[in-house]
């Protein structure tokens, strides 16, 4: 689950527990607004808010979207901040008393109607709602299964209470902006489903046959047949909005077919509850290609014993989040990180490579780390499939391409000098905890020049590149970044040096230098215990001003990150990584300690950076046009810190 500290003063306890069997409960909707949780399969990933609203993706071959917002919106990654609005696209239960006139909505939005009890449960196979509210008892749940690209909800609704319900019940979801040349939606009977159909527009004729090859219908499957429905946004609101839609207010939803308007998939059930009774609905979610689509995922999942045994598949494939790592500490806080967010994140990572086709080589890397832990033989194969993608050069390219029609988009056409330094931590924390010292001698072949090479050679080629992308002071090249990816504009000349990187490097060399000693190459272990000392060196003479190493120097040979900045003073990663490298001496360890805690540590943890960047500096990059406070650094006025 993740949690929004703002919502709740960090003088009171969270509104959240952990039960015995891993599950997060929390127990208001209110509290923490933005908490939410995600479900995920290599086909499609679910970002799920306390309060009902939904963001998802599925993969076809690159991220697209079956439900939107009422407007066109750009497309973009998905983000854990996502900002929420009263038209978020979501998945929502009205519930209408017909006798009483009271309406209220599951599982908080948007009637927004406090309940009596509620409470959002998250596992790494579900994700369920139950609140009571006037005698009612609401259960929601969403699972996946383990590999279409569905969502699969089981409604139900109890009465509490010694007399009859006379009821209607509205399952809501969102279909939102579809195109705006060719958009519609209408009740199937023969799928028992409402269907929106759409044509993505296209300008380029060679767009054509990959448009017409998406998945262009979003649909709501029932199991049971609904007494009315609604596909029309506009008709279903009228002038009440969602806060009180016109279309409930009718005995009956409209049943007619929707052309062009906004559109949305509203089914209403008319139910007779006696004291006790229970009704349940089951609903498929998704987008689809054709109508045949739509009746194999029927067919496939819609049953009671589909849902049962979609549930317990997932449950059975997301097992290595739950058993690889277990934190048992006196931090019950770090316990529940490690245990309830952190294994299952390594895992999710691990497995779909953040929902795109071409992850940023470091972060492909960084996540391959993380699965030794869960699943080794996957960061076996990550670490293969990375070098079969090496340049001839021996660097490493700015993204991993995941399929042959992949191409690299967006940050990865940015050139970033990093990437090479992620395979010797990658492949001694692979060895460490396997000792498969065998991988070293695996063949690999590259995909542009047909090269093979073993594992051996092509790490060592890397190292070579590291070494050749140093200054006559052994500084490391920056290019238009490292591992902070909107620093930018500190190298683009070819002459700017990153004093991170020059660290990692001196770090990268040196665990390189010893995995080759111990595989018989002690001559080549020389040369880069060598390579690794200049850079030591250079590092020392060059970066070391005074109290602490210094973030870079720019094209023009202007230093940053140091004591006569006004801004950006002192950056924590050269520091960090000075020790990790062993780069600092030892005075030098206890002086830039001391730097760190007089100017980076808060009350929230340790910043990245200080003082925040407040204005633009073209010497540096975009990073320094971060708003301070919630991306980069400290904010005085709010006291927050978020690390990059």
């Amino acid at each position: 689950m993740t949690t929004d500290p703002a919502g709740a003063h960090a003088s009171n306890p969270l509104p959240f527990q952990r039960a015995e069997d891993g599950r997060i409960h929390l127990s208001s909707p209110t509290a923490l607004p933005r908490a939410g949780a995600y479900l995920w399969n290599p086909s499609m990933l679910v970002q799920v808010n306390c309060r009902g609203f939904v963001v998802s993706q599925y993969m076809h071959p690159e991220p697209q979207k079956y439900s939107r917002g009422p407007a066109l919106e750009a497309t973009t990654f998905m983000q854990p901040e996502m900002p929420y609005y009263a038209h978020h696209p979501g998945r929502f239960l009205y519930i209408k008393d017909e006798e009483r006139g009271l309406l209220f909505s599951a599982p908080y939005e948007p009637v927004r109607d406090l309940h009596e009890s509620f409470r959002f449960s998250v596992s790494p196979w579900q994700v369920a709602w139950t609140i009571v509210k006037s005698g009612l008892e609401v259960e929601m749940r969403l699972c996946l299964p383990t590999k279409d690209a569905v969502e699969m909800w089981e409604l139900r609704v109890r009465n509490l209470g010694f007399h009859p319900r006379r009821l209607s019940l509205y399952p809501y979801f969102s279909v939102g902006y579809m195109s705006w040349m060719n958009q519609s939606a209408e009740y199937v009977p023969e799928l028992g489903a409402i269907v929106a159909r759409s044509v993505t527009p296209y300008q380029r004729l060679e767009d054509y046959p990959r448009v017409r090859a998406l998945k262009d219908l979003t649909f709501l499957a029932a199991e049971e047949l609904p007494d009315a429905w609604e596909t029309s946004a506009p008709r279903f609101e009228g002038e009440g909005g969602l806060h009180c839609p016109e279309g409930i207010a009718q005995e009956h939803l409209s049943r007619q077919r929707n052309a062009y308007d906004l559109p949305v998939a509203v089914l209403q059930y008319r139910r007779e509850l006696p004291p006790g009774a229970t009704t349940t609905w089951r609903l498929l979610f998704g987008p689809a290609r054709r109508d045949d689509e739509i009746r194999e995922l029927r067919q496939r999942y819609l049953s009671a014993p589909g849902f049962e045994r979609a549930r317990r598949e997932m449950e059975t494939y997301s097992a290595p989040a739950r058993a690889g790592v277990l934190a048992s500490s006196p931090v019950p806080r770090l316990d529940h990180f490690v245990n309830d967010w952190l294994s299952p994140q390594i895992f999710y990572h691990g497995r779909v490579n953040r929902l795109t086709t071409d992850p940023q080589t470091r972060n492909y890397l960084q996540d391959a780390m993380g699965r030794v832990y869960l699943e080794p033989q996957g960061t076996r194969a990550a670490l293969l499939f990375a070098l079969g993608q090496q340049r001839p050069d021996g660097g490493m390219p700015d993204g991993i391409l995941l399929r042959a029609d992949a191409e690299l988009k967006y940050i990865n056409k940015v050139p970033h000098t990093d990437h090479c330094v992620w395979l010797p931590l990658v492949m001694q924390v692979y060895l460490d905890e396997t000792g498969d010292w065998g991988l070293l001698r695996e063949m690999v072949t590259d995909t542009q020049a047909g090269t093979e090479l073993t594992v051996l050679a092509r790490v060592g080629q890397a190292m070579r590149w590291l070494m050749r992308n140093r200054d006559h002071r052994g500084l490391s090249y920056i290019a238009q970044g490292d591992w902070c990816d909107p620093m930018n504009m500190v190298g683009p000349k070819g002459l700017g040096v990153s004093g991170w990187l020059t660290m990692a490097t001196v770090y990268a060399l040196n665990t390189w230098a010893q995995v080759c000693t111990e595989s018989g190459e002690a001559e080549w272990a020389t040369e880069l215990r060598a390579a690794a000392l200049q850079s030591r060196a250079g590092a020392q003479t060059y970066l070391w001003h005074e109290r602490w190493f210094a973030r870079g120097i720019t094209d023009a040979g202007t230093p940053f990150g140091v004591p006569n900045d006004v801004e950006g003073r002192i950056f924590l990663n050269p520091q960090s990584w000075a020790m990790l490298a062993d780069v600092a001496s030892e005075q030098q360890r206890a002086q830039l300690l001391t730097s760190v805690k007089e100017h980076l540590d808060s009350p929230y943890g340790t910043m990245v950076l200080a003082p925040a960047y407040t204005s633009m500096r073209e010497d540096v990059g975009r990073v320094t046009q971060k708003h301070p406070g919630p991306i980069e650094c400290e904010d005085e006025e709010h006291g927050c810190m978020v690390i990059y």
